[in-house]
């Protein structure tokens, strides 16, 4: 995979910024060659302060914004999300293996410290989503009062739960109602990651609704997925046709309130096409 990437990119801070623009696109691989890219880096560096400290030589010094540790946890972290979006959840926990204890580091200060108790409460977060994606629904109370304990946790964590009730039929009811102030607060979010995730908590709440065959509220999450895919850019193109392919087939369940607003979203992706849609709504006349 290395034919994905400049591999002439060293820069560990410079391969943290490509990661997080990458991770709301479609391309696991790239996003893949780019975490074991900066897992190399990063170990390459970490083997030449331990060589430099061996010779008692004066400490080469590494110009970066965290301690070294972030950036081999960053690697793993990163490329487990890869492959938990992808359903390979084997290769997920393989990666949260490799950065749920990093205390093994030589040279952590409080601030390298920190940085792996870090990893470590990730660890813990991304194992309870593992866990009810594969099926595990003994650990959905303890997850709930865990995302209730950390809000930071709280979308990832919920699109984990919705993610896994629609495939093994877990109720959500419960859990959904005990958290309605916090997701009714996620349609604010800006930041691109963020609202990666919301599309695809809203685009997953509507195939559980869908199961439920409460069609009209499933329509509802389709339409806000159709309109944060139209936000989100081209690289959610492929998102985009198949909320629109959901609300066609089920069409003739939405209200005509839904239907209009449908057709709002629709007109919104031609705008630039300078049509005249009044000329079709006589014709329909």
């Amino acid at each position: 995979m290395d034919d994905l990437i400049h591999s002439d990119i060293t820069d560990l801070d410079t391969l943290v910024d490509m990661i997080k623009l990458s991770f709301s696109f479609t391309d696991g691989a790239y996003m893949i060659a780019l975490c074991d890219h900066l897992y190399v880096q990063a170990s390459r560096k970490y083997q030449e302060l331990q060589l430099y400290k061996a010779s008692k030589k004066a400490v080469q010094l590494i110009h970066t914004k965290r301690p070294l540790v972030y950036y081999y946890g960053y690697s793993h972290l990163m490329k487990g999300m890869v492959f938990q979006k992808q359903g390979n959840y084997e290769a997920a926990r393989d990666c949260i293996e490799k950065y749920a204890e990093l205390g093994w580091f030589n040279g952590l200060d409080l601030h390298g410290e920190a940085e792996v108790e870090y990893y470590r409460h990730a660890a813990r977060a991304n194992l309870y989503a593992l866990d009810v994606l594969s099926g595990n629904s003994e650990v959905l109370q303890e997850y709930v009062q865990f995302l209730q304990d950390n809000p930071e946790e709280l979308l990832p964590g919920l699109l984990s739960i919705v993610e896994g009730a629609y495939r093994h039929g877990y109720s959500l009811e419960a859990i959904l109602k005990s958290f309605t102030q916090q997701i009714d607060d996620f349609k604010y979010l800006e930041e691109p990651v963020n609202v990666s995730y919301y599309f695809r908590f809203c685009y997953q709440l509507a195939l559980y609704y869908i199961k439920q065959h409460q069609f009209v509220t499933a329509l509802d999450y389709i339409l806000q997925s159709l309109m944060l895919s139209d936000t989100l850019g081209t690289e959610h193109e492929h998102e985009f046709r198949k909320c629109t392919a959901i609300f066609e087939i089920f069409r003739s369940q939405a209200t005509a309130t839904q239907q209009a607003q449908y057709i709002t979203i629709l007109k919104g992706v031609l705008k630039d096409e300078k049509i005249d849609f009044t000329a079709s709504v006589a014709q329909s006349v």
